[in-house]
């Protein structure tokens, strides 16, 4: 045999050597022997976070309430800047009246043009300051429970309401009134119907600027009042024992301090986000289009290890990157099945 003519290959400790004639030059190839347990990718995945939130006024438009309209009116501003901070929301705003006598027409219909605002509508605060004055023309027989269940009825959820409920959403309802409800459903029955509707008692938040059952006697208003919406906002899962969802139709400045609503809306929707498997931590990258949002307490996100998600933080300056883009979470994740 020749060996000029042939090449010679040699493996030997995971490195070949490659010889040939001496008219070839020599070639050395180094082939590292990896051990099949490191080659194997660790697994990751991913979330993205697109919050959504129904929200629906209920507003009196009976005789007694021109002034509280018009203190709706001027601080539409406040609570429109306040539900738009983060940019991630997507949210509707529609109103309807406490006026059921004619349901032919318009019990439970959205009020005004269009029919409701969202965070995409040009022109966004001064068509919601207008919308909120809803006119003094309505009965005086004021119901609160039967417009929110009239507005979200399957004839007009795919009728003249169309597109404003989402299954998907969570749903705030906010009762601005000077008297008590009169419908026929208890408080329970419209929590008990809401949360039907939900499938989640936690979609379900309510919040009130009302005279309660305390101050009908320092209110101008001659109405009377009972603890019906009391007894509702006390039952959603907001409520608490200080009842922060209620504020007082006396108050000069409830217009203003309707942003606080606003606030815990958003707190509520777009504060946390629940991740579906362990992440290890060290690995969490957090996204809003090309906005890196920073792992920090104060103006980034913190990882709740007890709820497994993600907390963000008020303080976060949202760059806002266009409608449909939502938080995007990546991580590695911990595969708690070999601890």
């Amino acid at each position: 045999m020749k060996l000029a003519n042939k090449c010679i290959l040699a493996l030997a400790a995971g490195v070949a050597l490659v010889g040939c004639s001496p008219s070839e030059s020599t070639k050395l190839v180094a082939k590292a022997v990896i051990p099949k347990e490191d080659f194997q990718e660790k697994p990751k995945d991913f979330a993205v976070f697109n919050p959504k939130v129904d929200i629906l006024f209920v507003i009196d438009n009976s005789g007694s309430m021109a002034e509280a309209q018009n203190n709706l009116s001027r601080n539409a501003l406040e609570f429109a800047d306040a539900i738009s901070k983060v940019s991630i929301l997507d949210y509707h705003i529609g109103i309807v009246t406490t006026d059921m006598d004619d349901c032919s027409t318009d019990c439970g219909k959205l009020q005004g043009y269009p029919a409701y605002v969202e965070n995409s509508t040009p022109d966004l605060v001064n068509i919601l300051s207008r919308k909120f004055i809803v006119g003094t023309n309505g009965s005086a027989s004021e119901e609160m429970f039967g417009p929110v269940l009239a507005a979200l009825s399957p004839a007009l959820e795919m009728g003249v309401n169309r597109n404003f409920y989402r299954q998907d959403a969570f749903l705030a309802v906010i009762f601005i009134t000077d008297a008590k409800d009169q419908s026929n459903y208890t408080p329970q029955d419209l929590l008990t119907q809401l949360v039907a509707k939900k499938g989640d008692p936690n979609k379900v938040l309510g919040y009130g600027v009302i005279r309660t059952v305390a101050q009908q006697d320092i209110c101008t208003s001659m109405e009377d009042v009972d603890d019906k919406l009391e007894g509702f906002l006390g039952t959603v899962v907001n409520g608490d024992k200080m009842q922060q969802n209620i504020l007082s139709l006396c108050a000069p400045d409830y217009g203003v301090k309707l942003a606080e609503f606003a606030r815990d809306i958003v707190r509520r929707t777009s504060g946390s986000v629940k991740l579906s498997r362990i992440p290890n931590v060290k690995t969490i990258k957090v996204s809003y289009g090309t906005q890196v949002i920073p792992n920090s307490a104060t103006n980034g996100w913190v990882y709740q290890p007890s709820t497994n998600s993600i907390l963000l933080a008020e303080g976060i300056e949202w760059n806002y990157q266009g409608p449909n883009v939502g938080l995007t979470i990546d991580f590695e994740t911990i595969d708690v099945s070999n601890k």
